[in-house]
């Protein structure tokens, strides 16, 4: 049961992502910037669009911030919906010299406001805001992939007296 809802957790992978670090090499943390980011699929397809505004206040870091403005249509309506709101932007000094910039998480989550450090702000299917993987209980595909074959393990060893899943899986790695 544990494996089936693990299994059944959206990825990283599936979700539109917003990262800090592609917003700095392309020099969007510096005043006062705005754009359009697009995503597309490994094929070119268009598959999203987004308006962004960015504001960086080296003055106030406390003012800094990332706007999002966005439409989406429902899958089962023509109904449209609109998005407007901001995320926090702060940074912090590397030991070396220099800093790094953060997405603040915006999410709200059993009443209480996420207020995490990050890099990346996912957008997953069918959700309405950014936020952060943990908000959003994300995974990784190669997670989900490094126990895909755990219920084989199981059930090779039943088949084999003094066998543990363990032992198979040992086995079977070294065979290969």
């Amino acid at each position: 049961m544990g494996r089936w809802s693990w299994s059944n957790r959206n990825t990283v992978e599936d979700c539109l992502s917003i990262d800090i670090f592609w917003l700095n090499q392309h020099k969007y943390l510096y005043g006062h910037r705005g754009g359009r980011l697009e995503w597309r699929n490994s094929r070119g397809y268009l598959t999203g669009t987004i308006s962004v505004e960015v504001k960086i206040d080296d003055d106030d870091s406390n003012k800094n911030y990332i706007r999002f403005m966005y439409s989406r249509t429902s899958r089962f309506s023509d109904e449209k919906e609109d998005f407007d709101y901001k995320a926090g932007i702060t940074k912090t000094r590397c030991n070396y010299g220099g800093f790094r910039y953060w997405f603040i998480c915006p999410l709200v989550t059993n009443s209480q406001v996420c207020d995490r450090r990050v890099a990346k702000l996912y957008l997953p299917p069918g959700g309405k805001y950014f936020g952060c993987r943990h908000c959003y209980n994300l995974t990784y595909t190669s997670c989900k992939e490094s126990h895909k074959f755990d219920n084989l393990f199981v059930l090779l060893a039943e088949s084999i007296p003094g066998m543990t899943p363990e032992k198979v899986r040992y086995i079977l790695k070294a065979m290969y």
